[in-house]
C-alpha cells in the first residue's frame, strides 16, 4: 500500500491500479456536514458538462463511469475509467464544508483508493494544514501521455464554493453567492453550467432534482417571453453486448382542464406543432445510446399553451421501450427527464425502491414525469408508474376538478 504525502504523484503502473477501482473520502469535523463531490475536467481542468459533477443530489454521470453513496462516515465513487468519455481527462475529488465552518476543523481524514476490496493508496490528513478555507480537492486521477496517474492534492480555497466553481471555469453571479451554502436534497443543484469551452459560463443554483413519487417543483413562467419549454427524456447504454436494443421512445400524452379528448405526440408518425393544437413539438426519434454518449430524446412546448387552451393544461411524460427493439428492461437504462425554462431546471430521476417493475424486460412503459401548466407556471411532479406487464397500454390522464388522474390504460401507441 502507498501512502500518500500531500502534492504526491504516482502512475496507475506503480500502484498497481487498473480501470475499475473506488476512490472512499473519509473526512471528520464534528456535527458539521461536509459534503464531497466528483468533478469530470477536460485536459484543460475545466468541467465538460453539468452532468459530471457527481455528488448526493446526482449520483452517476449519464455513462455510468462514476457513481457515489454514501454510509454514515463515508462517501464512496465507483469508477470504471472503460466507461469514462474521452473528453474527461481529470476526475477531481473536492470537499465542501457547510455553514460557516472551515477546514481547519477537520479531524483526523483521509481519501482511500481501493480496488476489488484491497487497499492500494491512501491519503490521509487533518485541519492542522488550513486556516479559513471552507472548500478543498482532495484528490485527483488524470490522464498524462495515455497513462493514468493519482494526485494527493491537499489544496484549500478561501473563498469557499464559489472559488472552487470558478477554479474550474465558472463564473458565480454576485447575488447568488451567499445561496451556495443552502443546497440540500430537496432543491439543489450542481454548481455550474459548463460547456466544452476554457469560456467561464454562469452558475446557476436553480436545478432542482426530485426523486421520489409525488414529489414537486414550480417553474415560474415570464409573461411575453418567447422562450419555448424543452423537456428532454435521457438514457444510458444498459451495458450487454447488443448495440441494438438501448433505444426508448418519449411520449407526451396532453389533456386541457376544458377537455375529455387526450392529444398525444411522438416520433416519427405524431410530432405535433408548436404554433396550433397541442403546442407541442417533438424533436425527432433517437434509436441509439452508447456508453460514452447517453441517448436523448426532446420536445419543446409553447410557454403560452395554458392561454391558447383557455385554461389549465396537463402533460404526461413516459418513456416507451418497444419489443421490436430487443426487449430490455427501462430500469437498466437508468432514465430520466430534463425540464428546462430559460435558466430554471428540473429532473425527474430513476428511483429503482420506487419503480422496481421497471426491472422487468416485459414493462413497455414508464411515465417520468406529470406537469400541470397554467398562465403563471409549470408543476412538474416525479411519477414513476409504469405500465402491467407485456401491456401496449399508453399513460392517459383525467381531470377531477384541480387535480390530474393517472391510469395506465390509454390505446397502445406504435411508431408504424
Amino acid at each position: 500500500m502507498l501512502n500518500l504525502i500531500m502534492g504526491q504523484k504516482a502512475k496507475f503502473t506503480e500502484v498497481g491500479v487498473m480501470q475499475q477501482f473506488t476512490l472512499i473520502a473519509e473526512l471528520t469535523a464534528g456535527a458539521t456536514v461536509i459534503d464531497v463531490a466528483c468533478f469530470g475536467l477536460s485536459g484543460q481542468q475545466k468541467l465538460i458538462n453539468d452532468d459530471y459533477m457527481t455528488f448526493y443530489n446526482q449520483p452517476r454521470t449519464p455513462c455510468g463511469a462514476i457513481s457515489w453513496q454514501s454510509t454514515t462516515i463515508q462517501q464512496r465513487f465507483d469508477i470504471d475509467l472503460s466507461k469514462l468519455p474521452d473528453s474527461v481527462d481529470y476526475l477531481v475529488l473536492t470537499a465542501t464544508i457547510d455553514g460557516q465552518a472551515t477546514m481547519r476543523e477537520l479531524g483526523a481524514s483521509s481519501v482511500t483508493l481501493e480496488q476489488a476490496g484491497q487497499i492500494l493508496a491512501t491519503y490521509q490528513f487533518d485541519g492542522s494544514a488550513f486556516d479559513s478555507e471552507r472548500a478543498m480537492m482532495l484528490f485527483q486521477v488524470y490522464r498524462k501521455n495515455n497513462i493514468w496517474r493519482i494526485n494527493a492534492i491537499g489544496q484549500g480555497f478561501n473563498g469557499g464554493l464559489d472559488a472552487l466553481v470558478t477554479h474550474f471555469g465558472g463564473d458565480v453571479a454576485d447575488e447568488l453567492t451567499d445561496q451556495l451554502s443552502t443546497i440540500n436534497t430537496t432543491s439543489a443543484a450542481p454548481l455550474v453550467n459548463a460547456t466544452k469551452t476554457e469560456q467561464p459560463t454562469a452558475v446557476s443554483l436553480k436545478k432542482v432534482i426530485l426523486d421520489k413519487p409525488g414529489s414537486e417543483h414550480r417553474i415560474n413562467l415570464t409573461k411575453g417571453s418567447h422562450d419555448y419549454l424543452t423537456v428532454e427524456a435521457i438514457w444510458i447504454d444498459n451495458g450487454d453486448a447488443s448495440a441494438d436494443n438501448d433505444d426508448l421512445d418519449l411520449r407526451v400524452g396532453i389533456l386541457a382542464q376544458s377537455s375529455k379528448d387526450m392529444n398525444y405526440v411522438h416520433a416519427p408518425k405524431q410530432i405535433g406543432n408548436l404554433n396550433s393544437i397541442p403546442y407541442v413539438h417533438h424533436q425527432g426519434d433517437v434509436q441509439v445510446a452508447s456508453a460514452n454518449e447517453p441517448g436523448k430524446e426532446t420536445v419543446l412546448v409553447n410557454p403560452a399553451i395554458a392561454e391558447y387552451y383557455g385554461g389549465k393544461v396537463a402533460l404526461v411524460f413516459s418513456v416507451y421501450s418497444a419489443v421490436s427493439n430487443g426487449v430490455v428492461s427501462i430500469a437498466s437504462l437508468q432514465p430520466k427527464m430534463r425540464m428546462q425554462y430559460q435558466d430554471q431546471i428540473v429532473e425527474c430521476t430513476f428511483n429503482i425502491k420506487a419503480s422496481p417493475k421497471a426491472k422487468s424486460r416485459f414493462v413497455y412503459t414508464y411515465v417520468i414525469g406529470i406537469a400541470i401548466i397554467d398562465e403563471q407556471g409549470i408543476t412538474l411532479r416525479h411519477s414513476g408508474e409504469t405500465s402491467k406487464r407485456m401491456s401496449e397500454a399508453t399513460p392517459k390522464l383525467t381531470w377531477k376538478a384541480d387535480t390530474v388522474q393517472l391510469k395506465m390504460d390509454g390505446a397502445a401507441m406504435f411508431k408504424s
